[in-house]
């Protein structure tokens, strides 16, 4: 649900910008032939036909594509809503959408019902929020960027705009961070969960170029105390990612995306560790060939890798440690093109690519392209909005 859609994408759309001159709304320059958008894909055999809403919110046409099934019929509205600028996380929450506007520096309030924006709240400028989890009903913990903290924001709606950051935690760094070099690094949060009262957020550790400068962090960070308890040093470098899913209640799941340079790109050296929550101690250690970003848990305890690296999922069996064969989207040109965004429905694996604006139905055993649905440039984050009980 995540998207991912994270600093890494936002730094490389900016080079291939400065590179190549192109003007920010227009991608890649290449595009997929046109797809339809009321593909009615069949059903598999776990798909239980229920319906769904979905928003998917595009980076670089700043707008949301609403998708939703109705009786078995898929079908796409384009730009239902604008948001900020480089939207990189999407929540919904007692009936209310959040998204975290990433360059604009804010979380926007949205009513999906309506697609309508109630209101919209500052994080500050020059902070680059990335990712949002809720603490109570009407606060949340922020993980930002730029200005290298946690803020802990009032999200209700009667708050007087000075008083929502409750509190900032910052974060380590030079000298305080595992380094390859003497050279500074800086802890440059990703995603954050919160689980009882803990919360994690996964740091990339990475050095002024925004490249890895050592071995990637978990935060652990007291609640409602909203003091650092902890820091968990990975095997992994540039992590971007956790996950807590009700499936493991005493795990914790964290995602590395691996080196990589402004030159070659990711190399795919990518690293999935899990975490006793009870101990604090990193049991299972999986590297896999690819960038993985953020992902999400699918039938059989299949987790589902968002990938940096190229156009294609990458799969672990997280019961075994075992890394699966990756399921491949189609691709249309090679720069930008990665599953930027996933989410796991029964029998049906979602995932969007970045460069072909393109949102994949996937069979979720065989990795099937069942459909494929338009979104809008640069599909970034993606959400399950409703579903049919």
């Amino acid at each position: 649900m995540m998207g991912s859609r994270h600093r890494l994408q936002i730094l490389l759309i900016l080079l291939i910008l400065l590179i190549n001159g192109c003007t920010v709304g227009k991608g890649s320059g290449i595009f997929p032939p046109a797809a339809d958008t009321n593909a009615q894909p069949p059903v598999s055999a776990d798909d239980d036909g229920r319906d769904y809403k979905i928003f998917i919110a595009n980076g670089l046409s700043e707008n949301v594509t609403h998708v939703e099934r109705t009786n078995g019929v898929w079908s796409v509205t384009q730009d239902v809503l604008q948001t900020g600028i480089a939207p990189s996380h999407m929540v919904v929450r007692d009936g209310l959408c959040y998204i975290v506007n990433s360059l604009s520096n804010s979380i926007q309030v949205v009513d999906p019902s309506a697609l309508t924006t109630i209101h919209e709240i500052s994080t500050g400028a020059g902070t680059n929020p990335k990712f949002m989890a809720f603490v109570t009903d009407s606060t949340a913990l922020v993980t930002c960027y730029i200005s290298n903290e946690v803020l802990l924001v009032d999200l209700d709606p009667g708050a007087s705009p000075e008083n929502r950051i409750l509190k900032s935690i910052n974060l380590p760094d030079t000298g305080d961070l595992p380094g390859d070099t003497p050279d500074p690094t800086y802890a440059r949060p990703g995603g954050i969960v919160v689980v009882g009262n803990r919360a994690f957020a996964a740091c990339s550790n990475l050095n002024s170029m925004h490249e890895a400068g050592g071995q990637g962090i978990v935060i652990e960070i007291a609640l409602p105390a909203g003091e650092i308890s902890s820091v968990i040093e990975l095997s992994g470098r540039d992590t971007t990612q956790v996950i807590h899913s009700p499936r493991f209640p005493d795990r914790l799941i964290v995602m590395s995306a691996g080196d990589h340079t402004i030159e070659e790109g990711f190399t795919g050296n990518g690293i999935v560790e899990s975490i006793d929550l009870n101990s604090g101690e990193i049991f299972q250690v999986i590297e896999v060939d690819g960038s993985p970003f953020g992902g999400e848990i699918g039938a059989d305890d299949i987790l589902f890798l968002e990938n940096g690296l190229d156009s294609s999922i990458i799969r672990v069996d997280l019961k075994t440690g075992e890394v699966l064969e990756n399921f491949n989207l189609p691709t249309y040109g090679i720069s930008l093109s990665y599953a930027s965004s996933i989410v796991a429905l029964p029998g049906l694996i979602l995932a969007t690519n970045f460069n072909t604006d393109i949102l994949y139905l996937l069979e979720s055993l065989t990795g099937e392209v069942l459909a494929e649905l338009q979104t809008g440039d640069g599909p970034d984050a993606m959400v399950l909005v409703e579903q049919d009980e």
